[in-house]
């Protein structure tokens, strides 16, 4: 069982107790991320991300890195378009000791400026890697077709022109907009009591929040409500001399809380969603066209997308596209077979179950759905949502989504293939 309670201060905090594992993962979340930026924030939120780590009044970056590895602990933190998490994972013995150090960082981080000097740089060089991995790289660019005008279509981890004009001040204004309590959640997992938790919470989290002025002592969950995004759709390309074409092919998907959202998932997993696949099975088992092709769902508050990746070498790529379109083109003409269904119903069952081995995993799974969609939703729940979709459904929603007018591409290559995108989703 998941508890749930909240502070005065308007502090989220949620437990989970694992009492037959020896660890505890703890991480703290913020509600922001790159789709709440404005236009002169560009990367901020993942900025900010890596300068908590730098330094606050009472430790330095060097007792920070090296606290938690004395205990045999470790930390790291990650950041979305929707939010923002810094997570320890630890013998639960460690527990308090992981809790003061993050809320150490959370609310007493300093961002000192030569600090944000050399940090400027490390992320500059993390642009430019990413830039010379084309599976990311076109990923990027199908977001940034799809979502085109949205805030969801803004790289996470901003641009070299907006990261390089930030100062220190941009990020101390940013931490304070956007890390007030009401937009916090504590989520902790693992060998750890509820009553525990709440006691660490009061102590190194509510306490230090009570004291903070008005504006950020709102009690209740007040993020702004995103539009939903206007998908454009369209085709983007961009040269890279690498020997293969990347590809991303998809169309808009929906958001995380929409009634169809497990049928989209058993969608997926019927096309791409592992070995027994159908693009798996057409392109690289039958065609040898490829060697790694998946589709994949992300969904997000307000929106989401529907996509497949694969990549191959330059002679193939019209062939992989066309391919990849008369797939997704069968199950909305089609549908699927039962077997099929239950197959992808089981892996998406099997998947979530043994997910709950993991504190690491707990945690995630808790935590986003507070701050995303602010209520837990049980493995029961969306394991028995999965089990009620029927292959009618399936089909259904293939015809809803995969519309020829609705397409985006991105390509990523050493030359652009020839195939047209009013060419696919066709057979």
């Amino acid at each position: 069982m998941i508890y749930k309670d909240i502070l005065p201060g308007g502090l989220r905090v949620l437990t989970r107790e694992m009492p037959d594992v020896y660890s505890v993962t703890t991480s703290i979340w913020a509600a922001t991320g790159s789709a709440y930026e404005a236009a002169d924030e560009g990367g901020l939120s993942h900025v900010l991300e890596h300068m908590l780590f730098k330094g606050t009044r009472r430790r330095n970056y060097q007792e920070i890195a090296q606290i938690l590895e004395d205990v045999g602990g470790q930390m790291n933190a990650f950041t979305s378009r929707e939010y923002t998490c810094y997570y320890t994972h630890s013998l639960s013995e460690s527990f308090e000791l992981c809790l003061d150090l993050l809320a150490d960082m959370y609310l007493n981080s300093r961002f000192p400026a030569e600090e944000w000097a050399k940090e400027k740089g490390v992320i500059l060089e993390e642009i430019n890697m990413y830039e010379d991995t084309p599976d990311d790289l076109v990923g990027e660019l199908f977001n940034r077709t799809l979502f085109a005008g949205h805030t969801y279509g803004l790289p996470v981890i901003g641009t070299e022109q907006s990261v390089g004009g930030f100062e220190r001040e941009n990020i101390d204004a940013y931490c304070r907009a956007h890390y007030a309590p009401a937009h916090t959640v504590l989520a902790v997992a693992g060998n750890v009591l509820r009553e525990q938790v709440l006691a660490m919470a009061e102590k190194y989290l509510a306490a230090a929040f009570a004291q903070m002025g008005a504006e950020q002592q709102r009690t209740h969950w007040d993020k702004p409500r995103l539009a939903a995004p206007d998908y454009a759709g369209g085709r983007i390309y961009t040269h890279k001399d690498i020997e293969q074409v990347h590809v991303t092919l998809g169309v808009p998907g929906l958001a995380g809380n929409a009634p169809d959202y497990y049928t989209l998932n058993i969608l997926n997993g019927v096309l791409g969603g592992g070995i027994s696949s159908r693009l798996f099975q057409e392109v690289r088992e039958k065609r040898g066209l490829t060697y790694s092709v998946c589709s994949n769902v992300n969904a997000m508050a307000f929106g989401g997308s529907f996509s497949a990746y694969a990549s191959t070498s330059p002679q193939k790529a019209d062939e992989l596209l066309r391919v990849l379109g008369c797939e997704m083109a069968k199950i909305a003409a089609y549908g699927i077979s039962e077997a099929e269904l239950a197959r992808a119903q089981m892996q998406f069952k099997a998947s979530l179950l043994i997910a709950q081995e993991s504190s690491a995993n707990v945690m995630v799974r808790m935590g986003r759905d507070e701050v995303v969609y602010q209520r837990l939703r049980t493995v029961e729940e969306l394991v028995n949502s999965v089990m009620a979709v029927d292959a009618a459904a399936v089909q259904r929603l293939a015809q809803q989504l995969l519309q020829p007018q609705k397409l985006a591409l991105a390509l990523v290559g050493p030359v652009e293939p020839g195939v047209q995108l009013e060419e696919l989703l066709s057979c």
